[in-house]
């Protein structure tokens, strides 16, 4: 009988809305390090993937149940062709149901939801990742009050289903900040804005256990506000729930990127 995959924990930027599918030049390197993760992660030996959306918030951890899911195009003014993509992997009702369960039992509220559609956050990296969109895949929301220790906490009650063969993804991006992108002319700059946070990043998702709790104190660090506003953080917190699914092992840099020409950004894998 083959052993059963210790899925890995892994952090992946997704990039700007469709565009990594599209092949949009700012979002080059990031769709290869999406089409790549098939290096990281042996997707033949997964049962299921749930994916932790930056694009989904709601007041208690939501989790997708169908047996198969719509796609939510959750982006505006973007070329047609990008509301016409397809991914139609199958949902795992009975997986979400036993993710339900662990919440309740760790006390965490969450409910189940076999109505809503994907969104971007899960199938623009997914059509990348598995083209062949043959593995299951739960989405589960972050929470809108984007608290750093509840998220933590998420990761970690997810983490015992990496034993099963399940991957924990996150999908966001290391630095959001949209006022900033919106100003930006990666034509011509050549100023990165945030390698303080960024290194903050790495140290931890690199550290120990111990060293990796430091993550919830995100907010304390120089750069912080400037790389994910206050009260626009909501794609750090997908990052935030991987570390609490990484166990105790230490986690990778895989992903290193200038987004755009001037913000770095990373990605992140747990998989001792």
């Amino acid at each position: 009988m083959e052993d059963v995959y210790f899925a890995p924990s892994l952090f992946l930027n997704h990039g700007g809305g469709p565009y990594p599918v599209l092949g949009e030049k700012n979002n080059l390197e990031i769709a290869e390090a999406l089409k790549d993760v098939s290096g990281y992660v042996d997707l033949s030996r997964l049962r299921a993937i749930v994916i932790v959306t930056a694009h989904r918030e709601e007041d208690v951890v939501t989790i997708s149940s169908a047996e198969r899911h719509s796609l939510l195009y959750d982006y505006y003014n973007f070329p047609p062709e990008s509301y016409t993509l397809k991914y139609n992997a199958p949902g795992d009702p009975i997986l979400a149901a036993r993710i339900h369960e662990a919440f309740k039992n760790a006390g965490i509220e969450s409910r189940l939801d076999d109505q809503r559609g994907w969104d971007h956050g899960v199938f623009i990296p997914m059509m990348l990742i598995n083209p062949k969109a043959d593995i299951s895949i739960i989405q589960i929301s972050i929470l809108e009050n984007q608290n750093a220790s509840q998220h933590y906490e998420i990761g970690r009650v997810l983490y015992q289903f990496r034993k099963e063969g399940v991957a924990i993804f996150g999908s966001g991006l290391s630095y959001h900040n949209m006022k900033e992108f919106r100003k930006v002319n990666p034509e011509i700059e050549k100023n990165i804005v945030n390698t303080d946070f960024d290194r903050f990043l790495n140290e931890v998702c690199t550290g120990d256990e111990e060293s990796r709790k430091k993550i919830v104190f995100w907010e304390q660090e120089k750069g912080a506000y400037e790389s994910h506003p206050l009260g626009e953080a909501d794609h750090l917190m997908p990052l935030i729930v991987n570390a609490g699914a990484g166990g105790t092992g230490r986690g990778r840099k895989i992903f290193d990127s200038v987004f755009l020409g001037k913000f770095k950004i990373s990605g992140f894998i747990w998989d001792s």
